[in-house]
């Protein structure tokens, strides 16, 4: 019983100095009591502030961290760019002769049925696709 007693009033005074942390229930509180509230409050302050900045300085490494991924990540998709262009470059001369080639055998011919070859590039992210396709040529 007077545990229960104990923890009552225990309670009951937690709750009191919650309300005047809160700058509730100050009435009648004396100008030492006053001071010793705000030393509280100040020191709870500088602990939130301390923990706070301490969380924000966290957060700013960890994006550091992905930002430096991010750069990395950008390198590597240029690199795969810069050798998708070259091959592009290298497929065109081979077309480029090819076609040469298919008018120089055709040239004799009354139709055209030999078709060229034509490519055609798409780029969607992240892929690149290069395809070969035969041209329709129109009889004249």
């Amino acid at each position: 019983q007077r545990e229960v007693t104990t923890l009552r009033r225990q309670v009951q005074n937690l709750h009191h100095n919650n309300r005047q942390l809160l700058g509730e229930e100050l009435s009648g509180t004396t100008v030492r009591d006053l001071q010793f509230l705000v030393n509280q409050v100040e020191m709870s302050l500088h602990s939130i502030r301390k923990r706070k900045e301490q969380v924000m300085a966290a957060e700013i490494h960890e994006l550091n961290q992905k930002g430096l991924l991010v750069q990395k990540e950008n390198i590597e998709l240029d690199k795969k760019l810069s050798i998708a262009h070259e091959q592009n470059i290298e497929l065109r001369k081979q077309l480029s002769a090819a076609m040469k080639s298919s008018e120089q055998q055709a040239c004799g011919s009354s139709s055209k049925a030999a078709a060229g070859l034509l490519l055609s590039t798409r780029v969607r992210e992240p892929n690149i696709d290069l395809e070969l396709r035969q041209q329709e040529h129109e009889d004249e």
